[in-house]
């Protein structure tokens, strides 16, 4: 019986060893997959029975079984690439993918693209979800969807805000006031500046200052002819006023006063009428501020300006930040939230089924997904333009590969010897 059993025993062994060697294979095959984790095989004895012996049991084992397949989830080193929709999750959490078919999946593989209805996709078409963006705020609503690149044209944004600095030559000679019919030599100093209007047209504007007396001077927003729907004050007229007002300065050539702002624009073209713009020429001596307008004695010039307003635009180029936000930029120089990239995590991250293709799902063993995003609580940050290499070290799998093989060849000395003995006992009776 004792014999029976140790060649039984030997047949665990052997079924151990072959398990485990099937594992280490699994591994080294997938040493290039991205994202895959490394399995290991455990064991455990098996009890045979118990013999009374002097007084006291003994035991004797019945071989070994696999107990479990474990994954082990460490993070993997990252592979740089020079596609932006290739991520990687540095830290914790899994990317969310949800197949077509109501069937939830998740996975450390990101290797995503675009298809060409504009999804966000892994390389088997399930779609990546992720939460939408509010529009007027640009952050997260927190309502989990697919992420889908809005392909159309950003809509444009009209101008109602016009900041500009200047410096005003103090030793000017007298022209004002702005004559429409002359507005050269009724002005000392001009300055163009494009204001955009509801449909997203640009419209030259004129910006004509006119010294009036001292430290006193008179600005004019003029429009060519063609660009407005208000009549001239004259037929003719190279320009056509829109508005207008004073600036006034102090001895040491700060601005004290202004007057006309905002101002009312009527553009052609068939964009919405009677357009505010406020125009903003720093700030109010004695207030403090960047970039404040003066009358200093050197040339007239504009120092700088910038106004709120952009025509529509295409979409050129994408970016993925650490915090999983696609940012879209646009030909017409916005940039704009388009979505951002949901993370989950599970209780036991080890209790999940691997169903292939780098994906896991949901099980009991598991627990519930926390979904969330990129950077916050347990989550880690997201990588663009790197992918997660799997995890598995080959130096260890061949050490693993040699043990196993010089455990499967001992359990085959032991059925081998065992098979001797039993060969002598059926000699006894010969």
């Amino acid at each position: 019986m004792s014999l029976a059993q140790a060649l039984f025993s030997s047949v665990t062994g052997l079924t151990t060893s072959s398990s485990a060697i099937s594992v280490i294979g699994d591994n080294i095959a997938n040493v290039g997959t991205p994202g895959f984790k490394e399995r290991r095989a455990e064991f455990a004895d098996v009890l045979g029975q118990s013999l009374l012996t002097g007084g006291s049991f003994s035991q004797t084992g019945s071989g070994a079984r696999v107990t479990n397949i474990r994954r082990l989830d460490s993070q993997g080193t990252f592979e740089s690439t020079d596609r932006v929709t290739d991520m990687a999750i540095e830290g914790r959490g899994f990317f969310v993918l949800e197949n077509g078919q109501g069937q939830r999946l998740y996975s450390r593989a990101g290797l995503f693209g675009f298809d060409n209805q504009g999804n966000l996709v892994d390389k088997d078409g399930s779609f990546v979800q992720g939460f939408t963006i509010d529009p007027a705020t640009g952050t997260s609503t927190g309502q989990l969807n697919n992420i889908v690149l809005d392909i159309g044209l950003a809509a444009p944004q009209i101008t109602s805000q016009l900041s500009m600095s200047t410096n005003l030559d103090a030793n000017a000679a007298v022209t004002g006031p702005f004559d429409p019919s002359n507005p050269t030599t009724s002005s000392n100093f001009q300055s163009v500046v494009t204001l955009f209007d509801s449909l997203g047209n640009g419209h030259p504007t004129t910006l004509y200052f006119s010294k009036t007396g001292a430290n006193a001077w008179q600005w004019t927003a003029g429009l060519d002819p063609a660009d407005t729907t208000t009549a001239p004050a004259t037929v003719g007229d190279p320009t056509v006023v829109q508005g207008g007002g004073t600036l006034t300065f102090d001895t040491a050539g700060n601005l004290t006063a202004l007057t006309g702002s905002p101002v009312t624009f009527n553009f052609s073209g068939g964009a919405a009428a009677a357009q505010v713009v406020n125009l903003d020429f720093g700030p109010i001596f004695p207030a403090t501020g960047p970039e404040p307008t003066t009358q200093f004695a050197a040339s007239s010039a504009l120092n700088s300006t910038s106004q709120d307003g952009f025509a529509a635009g295409n979409l050129n180029s994408i970016s993925i930040d650490p915090d999983g936000f696609l940012v879209g930029s646009f030909s017409n120089g916005v940039t704009r939230t388009l979505a951002q990239v949901a993370l989950a995590n599970f209780p036991n991250v080890e209790g999940m089924d691997s169903v292939g293709n780098n994906n896991l799902v949901e099980t009991r063993a598991s627990g519930q997904p926390l979904v969330g995003e990129p950077r916050t609580g347990q989550f880690g940050a997201i990588r663009s333009s790197n992918f997660e290499q799997s995890n598995v070290d080959l130096a260890t799998q061949f050490v693993r590969l040699i043990l196993n093989q010089r455990a499967f060849q001992a359990n085959t000395r032991t059925v081998s010897v065992t098979n001797e003995l039993l060969a002598n006992v059926v000699q006894l009776g010969q």
